[in-house]
């Protein structure tokens, strides 16, 4: 039976095939042909980015005049103070919520509380009132509390730019 096996002849391999044109060799063959002159249309566009390369008409590179680079250190002076700023506000902001979140809730417990420790249902009635209205009373004054701190936040934050735009203008 080995003898059998050997006197079969070796089975053909697939030999691979040529290639056929998919997506693959279509890109491929659309990025190395030459490109042809621009369109009309499109000249307009590339003169004025053409214009501002790195360097000018002559040849040169370009500079920043010092007045130029001031401004930039300016603006970028008041990017970082204006970050820490917005970090400090929102920080400050975020803790006032947490501590409003945290007394709103305790009050409730305590309204809750003291209408169910009630001896009469109508002085039940009373202290729910009274204590329904010191809440609202307290909870009021700590979301005014927040929308100040968020005003104060947004001003601190926007404060370099200010001072960046008013020096421009002298």
């Amino acid at each position: 039976m080995a003898d059998a096996k050997k006197a079969r002849a070796p089975r053909a391999r697939k030999q691979a095939s040529a290639p056929k044109p998919g997506p693959e060799l279509a890109l491929e063959t659309a990025r190395s042909e030459p490109v042809s002159e621009t369109h009309p249309a499109h000249a307009a566009v590339e003169t004025p980015l053409q214009s501002h390369t790195s360097t000018d008409r002559m040849g040169e590179p370009m500079q920043f005049s010092r007045f130029g680079q001031e401004r930039t250190e300016a603006l970028r002076h008041a990017l970082s103070e204006a970050a820490l700023a917005t970090a400090h506000g929102a920080l400050e902001v975020n803790d006032k919520i947490i501590a409003a979140m945290q007394r709103q809730s305790e009050t409730a417990i305590d309204l809750w509380r003291s209408a169910i420790d009630a001896p009469h249902p109508a002085e039940a009635l009373r202290l729910h009132t009274d204590r329904s209205r010191q809440a609202y009373e307290a909870a009021t004054a700590q979301w005014k509390d927040i929308a100040e701190a968020t005003t104060r936040w947004f001003q601190r934050s926007l404060e370099p730019f200010h001072s960046v735009l008013a020096d421009r203008t002298r």
